[in-house]
């Protein structure tokens, strides 16, 4: 028997990450441009042909019926940020989505879940404008928020606080989080309960 060496690293192979695919929806543009870049404008190894053959093949709807003079990748990407990094634009849509979250009118996991979720999408999508939220933000959002969210969840969430200070944001939507697990084991055990009785 031999003794065999192990090496220091032990390389695992990762599955294949598949590319971002852009429509055309001037909302997913920013992370579309920032995954993009990392996995394929910012690679050293692909060449230009390579580069400018990834990305015509992620490109759908609207955005596949982009033309350039040239045919090249440089020209294609140039015109594809001429068109669709309108920053005015891309802020409203994301403010927008945030000031028109549907009011939650009864207690539901989900509903909460889909609120937090759109904001912080909606804020993820900002800070990559670099666009960072300040304290003074963060207040209007909470009480934007606040008037969304059900009677019952607002009310905890008051009884939550302890002083009269201003509320922090991360602790408020680290409520949020919380508020809906509760609701979804709470209504995850009554189901089972009706189950058992019948």
């Amino acid at each position: 028997m031999h003794k065999s060496r192990i090496p220091n690293e032990v390389f695992v192979k990762l599955p294949d990450a598949s590319l971002p695919e852009f429509n055309g929806n001037i909302d997913n543009w920013s992370n579309f441009k920032a995954q993009f870049d990392s996995l394929i404008t910012n690679n050293s190894t692909l060449n230009e042909t390579q580069k400018l053959f990834y990305l015509r093949s992620v490109l759908k709807g609207d955005a596949k019926l982009v033309e350039t003079q040239e045919d090249t990748f440089n020209s294609l990407m140039k015109v594809l940020i001429d068109r669709y990094e309108n920053k005015r634009l891309i802020v409203s849509n994301r403010i927008l989505n945030i000031l028109n979250i549907e009011k939650i009118h009864l207690e539901s996991a989900r509903d909460l879940r889909n609120l937090v979720d759109t904001i912080n999408k909606s804020l993820r999508g900002l800070k990559l404008l670099e666009l960072e939220a300040n304290e003074f933000v963060h207040q209007i959002l909470i009480n934007v928020v606040i008037q969304k969210i059900d009677k019952e969840t607002r009310k905890q969430y008051e009884m939550s606080l302890s002083t009269n200070e201003l509320p922090n944001w991360d602790k408020f939507i680290e409520f949020l989080r919380k508020r809906s697990q509760v609701l979804e084991n709470t209504n995850g055990t009554h189901q089972q309960t009706r189950v058992k009785i019948n």
